[in-house]
This record gives structure tokens, sequence and C-alpha cells, in this order.
């Protein structure tokens, strides 16, 4: 799962996720949360491709892209 802090390969972060979703204390992004995209000058949308879901809202994972293109890469420490 993607959280709150993963980064990509854009040299990005995910700055935005789910409060009442976490794993290991960390919450999870889903479909639509904003990754900051410092390659591209702003903030991009989540694109989640998985069928996991939360509240009807598809979890994003590591390897999903960003309306950007950017892919998330790596999990929070």
């Amino acid at each position: 799962m993607a959280q709150l802090g993963d980064t990509t390969d854009h040299g990005g972060e995910v700055i935005q996720a789910a409060p009442n979703l976490t794993h290991r204390g960390i919450p999870v992004a889903l479909d639509g949360h904003l990754v900051r995209c410092p390659k591209c000058g702003g903030d991009f949308a989540i694109v989640a491709t998985g069928k996991r879901t939360h509240g009807g809202v598809r979890v994003a994972f590591i390897g999903d892209r960003t309306a950007c293109g950017a892919t998330l890469v790596k999990a929070a420490a």
C-alpha cells in the first residue's frame, strides 16, 4: 500500500492520505489523493489501479502512477 510520505520516481512525495485508514500507524493513500511533484511543478492526483477499496475508493499501491506520470516507488520508513 502507498502511504503518506512515500516517494515517486520524479522525486515527489505523497502529501495526502486517508486519516481513517492506516498501516503500521501511517495513513494510507487512496485514488485521487495528492502527490507533490517537483519535476512537474505541482500537486497531482494518484491514479490507483488495484481492486482493493476503502469506503468505495481504490487503495493506492507502490507501482501506481500519478496524473503527471510519476510512479509511486518507495514505502514510507
